[in-house]
């Protein structure tokens, strides 16, 4: 899990009391649950022995359903800046009898080479950074993927009506960024040959976004 250094400024580094099975928990209680994250699994274009990275991977809970929905045969890639939440998914894996690949960075600067993934998913992970590092790993995605790949954008969006919207409209309102909730990740993606395919949302305030790197 590497001895980059890192700039915590970029994301949110989970500490001990907010991170790891406290993260889980916390999660689980504002509706981010195992339900969730296979519904998350449910609207990505999976196929077996693919090559999958989560960024801001947090304690790979999305990696997790995505192996159990394709019962194993999948090399899932894990990237987060938190030791914490990156200790407590290997442990996650190792307690599922799942092999995850994990790595400590920023999303901005992957350490992987051209064309290395069949699939990049970040899952309400880019509201935790700045503009310019969604903006860079946008750039990063693109370059790691290969040509006819895919990238899944799962963020806070602007709202639909639904009552959980009403229950968690504290959350999701200091969640919200410019891009997602002017839903301008379309034209940001596509300055990087990422074209939007698909787009749904998985909660009424969270949307999951397709796009497909053009060759």
């Amino acid at each position: 899990m590497g001895g980059l250094e890192i700039n915590h400024k970029k994301g949110n580094n989970f500490g001990w009391f907010f991170g790891g099975k406290h993260y889980d928990l916390f999660a689980t209680m504002l509706g981010f649950g195992r339900t969730y994250y296979e519904q998350v699994a449910a609207a990505l274009p999976l196929q077996k022995g693919m090559s999958v990275l989560d960024l801001g991977c947090g304690t790979e809970s999305v990696g997790l359903a995505v192996s159990r929905r394709l019962e194993n045969d999948v090399s899932i890639h894990g990237l987060d800046l938190s030791s914490t939440q990156l200790g407590y998914a290997f442990s996650k894996g190792a307690r599922a009898d799942i092999s995850l690949n994990l790595y400590k960075g920023t999303m901005d600067m992957l350490p992987f080479a051209d064309s290395s993934f069949d699939l990049v998913v970040t899952s309400v992970a880019f509201c935790e950074t700045t503009s310019d590092v969604r903006k860079g790993a946008i750039r990063e995605v693109s370059r790691i993927l290969k040509d006819d790949s895919y990238f899944a954008i799962v963020d806070c969006a602007k709202p639909i009506l639904g009552l959980d919207t009403v229950m968690m409209l504290p959350f999701f309102m200091f969640k919200e960024t410019p891009e997602s909730w002017n839903n301008h990740y379309p034209d940001i993606c596509r300055e990087s040959d990422l074209v939007l395919e698909n787009e749904e949302y998985i909660k009424s305030y969270v949307k999951c976004q397709l796009f497909r790197k053009a060759d």
